[in-house]
Order: C-alpha cells, then structure tokens, then sequence
C-alpha cells in the first residue's frame, strides 16, 4: 500500500578536506513490495538534482539508490562491499565506485530513518567521503 510521507534527508559530503551539508524536507511516497521498502520522492534545486526523481529499495542489508531525470544514476549499497554504479551527466556516462562502511535501517509500515557512509571513486581515485541520515514519517 503505497502512503503520502515526510521525508528529511541531511547529507555531509567531505572532498579534499572541505565538507558542504545539503538538508531537504519534502514529500513523498513510500510502500512495501515483496517485504521491501520503497522511498520515492522529487529532487529539488537544494540537492543539485532539481527535476529528477529518486527511489530508494531498502532490503536487509541493502540499499538501492535509482535516480531518473536530467542526471540517471543506480547505486548499491552494502555494508562492508565496493559496489561500481553509473553516473550519467549532462550526455556523459561514469563509473562510480561506492564503498559502504556504514548502513543502519529502521523502516517500518509507519516511517523510519537510515543511515548511510560511503566514499565515492572513479577509476579507483577518491572523490568523496559521505554521510546521510534520513527520516520518513506519514503525511
């Protein structure tokens, strides 16, 4: 059953020894498909991704990151595992590596929040080190 919801979404991201913060608060949408958790909800200008619309699955251990609009990504968290994903900007295609070291779920039928570290690289070179910390409630 798919439910209007709060969403607040604070991220840190950290590159060569400069860190930027972005928080959003918006609407969206979440439901429970085969005992999986989907969080979906509009980009806005804050976030650098205005236009495009993002869903995240939430599995055990699991989270998938789909970005679809004027910038498509798909990346795959898990603790403790480098996953490569695909960045594709402004008509160019990138590997992105993502490294997972930190991954806490506590969603239920009612909202929740999770918890995600990961650094970024491209062709093995450190692009970021990230935090984000986000929060579902019912509309």
């Amino acid at each position: 059953m798919k439910q209007d919801v709060n969403i607040s979404i604070r991220g840190v991201y950290t590159a060569e020894e400069e860190s930027t913060t972005t928080e959003l608060f918006t609407l969206g949408s979440m439901c429970k498909k085969n005992g999986h958790y989907y969080i979906t909800y509009q980009e806005t200008e804050t976030t650098g991704f205005e236009g495009c619309v993002t869903t995240m699955k939430v599995e055990d251990g699991r989270v998938t990151v789909i970005r679809r609009g004027p910038t498509s990504s798909h990346l795959v968290l898990q603790k403790g595992v480098r996953n490569v994903g695909r960045y594709d900007m402004m008509g160019g295609a990138m590997e992105i590596g993502v490294y997972t070291n930190g991954l806490e779920t506590d969603l239920h039928d009612d909202g929740g929040s999770l918890k995600l570290r990961y650094t970024m690289d491209m062709n093995s070179s450190f692009l970021s080190e990230n935090e984000l910390e986000i929060s579902v409630t019912k509309a």
